[in-house]
């Protein structure tokens, strides 16, 4: 029987290999590059060939790229409609789905809101800038709703900034010659900003040549002469704008060593996006290294538009740019911000303390105000319970004066309040940077996805019960964690100017999201914030602090780790990561 069934697999693989024998030489007999119907499908032939296939439909200013993108993106794809991806607990069970997405949604809509009014009102920097009246409004509007939550011990204290701030009062970028320009053409790049000190650009600005230095590497400077050039470097948001190659790339071309440059503009590599408020100094507040030279940056399709102007260029036809940077630091007596917080007591008499920061770039929704939207929602899940459902009290606190100085208003919080903190303190936690979605980019295909970002989890002394809580509590929920905790990096009040230190290193722990669209129009723009993985989030954190209830002090310090003692920003590993750059 093997014998037959062996001859006939014979016969059918004969005929299999004389089926693709004849249709390799019938139905795919043509040239290399097409189809079957003849059509060519490269887009060249030689390395010349290709080259002007690409760089010829391409060279179109950025308004005229994003709208011929779209028409063209439209041929080939269209939107699944799709969902977020579901929580894994049933929600009739859950005795927390009264956190809704719908409601944290309007509480961010109201904080984006005031930033955009900002923008209406002219400000070139703008959003819930900290020490501004649109910081001021959002702070109020949260102190009226703790109040209509039914919490009755609510605070808001009002004080100057601790850092002087940086307010651009005239930003502009505008190409004023290149290859094919005709005389008296030029092109403006409107969302041109500079969002950090910078030095100041002589009255109506500076015009001068523009080179491109990729991404300012010492190889890619060397032996360039940048004398009294502008600079174009391409910022690297790896992992965002907060740990960018550009605070590398910016202090090699300050330094002078390739001769004195006449001011840099910082290309942004974060796609899709028009503005970055992205940083130049030094991480961990080095903020003056940006005053050596002036200093602009632009979005990703601005920068492309410019280094295609570029790659036509010569010595005899050179890119000509203007660049006007003006503004000044205004300093604290100037600017007013503060904290807005409530006292929530439970039965043990110790707290759990939530922190936020109210202020933000931009929309300022993933950072922060969808954070503070789903902590607004924790304080109205919480003030509905009665006391009897209350193992531990909460301190719901809104911070004020967070982006220029990475602490703000905590550092009036601690030194209010640092007796009580000292003696009921149970655990602090930090919620910022939560329910931005995964991107797709595939090419040009790219898009929202139904999967969130992935968090991170932080612990500043590896509480054994707090990592099996907080671990559990993204099983439950659907909370995408990487498998790998960090004790003191996410958390500014911690790493960087440390106010709870007066208070005998008290206990930290929660997740954080930072990622390429940080301080970014994204946001909003590429419609970069689930409400659903917001939802989620939060109800996973009430998860957490109704698990905590049976927990005393001295469970979340059993086989704690001591933390590193060094400054994270200055630390050896910050070197050799930014070293790369």
């Amino acid at each position: 029987m093997w014998v037959i069934e062996f001859l006939v697999g014979v016969v059918r693989g004969a005929k299999y290999l004389a089926c693709f024998t004849f249709v390799s030489l019938v139905g795919y007999s043509h040239t290399a590059g097409s189809d079957p119907t003849g059509q060519s499908i490269s887009m060249a032939a030689d390395p010349g060939g290709l080259v002007k296939a690409v760089t010829s439909p391409a060279f179109l200013t950025p308004e005229a790229y994003r709208a011929a993108f779209a028409v063209e993106s439209k041929k080939r794809t269209f939107s699944l409609g799709l969902k977020s991806l579901p929580q894994p607990l049933d929600e009739s069970g859950d005795p927390r789905a009264g956190i809704s997405a719908h409601q944290i949604k309007d509480y961010a809509d109201t904080l984006v809101s005031f930033a955009e009014q900002s923008r209406k009102d002219g400000e070139i920097l703008w959003g819930r800038i900290e020490g501004t009246r649109y910081e001021r409004e959002a702070q109020d509007w949260i102190f009226s709703n703790l109040k209509k939550f039914g919490l009755e011990d609510v605070h808001h204290d009002r004080f100057p900034t601790y850092e002087k701030i940086w307010f651009p009062s005239a930003n502009q970028l505008e190409v004023t010659a290149a290859p094919g320009f005709d005389r008296g053409h030029t092109h403006v790049f409107e969302n041109a900003i500079t969002p950090f000190p910078s030095k100041v650009t002589p009255n109506g600005g500076l015009e001068r040549e523009v080179v491109y230095v990729g991404d300012g590497t010492a190889a890619e400077l060397l032996g360039r002469d940048l004398t009294d050039k502008i600079v174009m470097i391409r910022g690297r948001a790896e992992s965002s704008a907060l740990f960018s190659s550009i605070r590398v790339a910016y202090s090699r071309v300050a330094t002078g060593e390739y001769g004195k440059a006449a001011g840099v503009i910082v290309w942004w590599a974060v796609p899709g996006v028009s503005q970055v408020a992205g940083r130049v100094g030094a991480p961990g507040g080095g903020d003056e290294i940006g005053e050596v030279l002036p200093w602009i940056s632009i979005g990703d399709d601005a920068g492309y538009y410019l280094r295609k102007l570029l790659d036509r260029a010569g010595p005899k036809a050179p890119v000509r740019v203007r660049m006007v940077v003006e503004g000044q630091n205004r300093p604290p007596s100037e600017l007013e911000t503060g904290n807005v917080y409530a006292f929530l007591p439970g039965l043990s008499g110790k707290y759990i303390l939530i922190h936020t920061h109210v202020d933000g770039y931009f929309y300022g929704l993933h950072d922060n105000g969808a954070s503070v939207a789903a902590h607004m929602a924790l304080a109205q899940f919480y003030a509905l319970k009665p006391l009897e459902h209350r193992p531990h009290g909460f301190v719901f606190l809104f911070q004020g004066g967070h982006e220029r100085t990475g602490v703000g208003g905590t550092r009036d919080f601690v030194k209010k309040y640092e007796e009580m903190l000292r003696e009921k303190l149970l655990m602090t936690t930090r919620m910022e940077h939560f329910g931005f979605v995964q991107q797709l980019s595939e090419g040009p295909f790219g898009g929202p996805t139904n999967a969130p970002t992935p968090l991170f989890f932080t612990s500043s002394n590896r509480s054994p019960a707090l990592i099996e809580i907080f671990n559990a509590a993204a099983s439950k929920y659907g909370v995408v964690v990487a498998d790998q905790a960090i004790t003191d990096l996410p958390t500014d009040e911690i790493a960087f100017y440390p106010p709870f230190a007066k208070l005998g290193d008290p206990i930290f722990a929660g997740w954080l999201q930072t990622g390429t669209y940080y301080h970014s129009t994204a946001d909003v723009d590429l419609q970069g914030v689930s409400f659903n993985e917001l939802e989620r989030v939060t109800r996973a954190y009430a998860y957490v602090f109704d698990q905590l209830g049976s927990l005393t002090l001295a469970d979340l310090r059993l086989g704690e780790q001591p933390r590193s003692e060094d400054n994270a920003y200055a630390s050896r590993l910050f070197q050799l990561y930014l070293g790369n750059f």
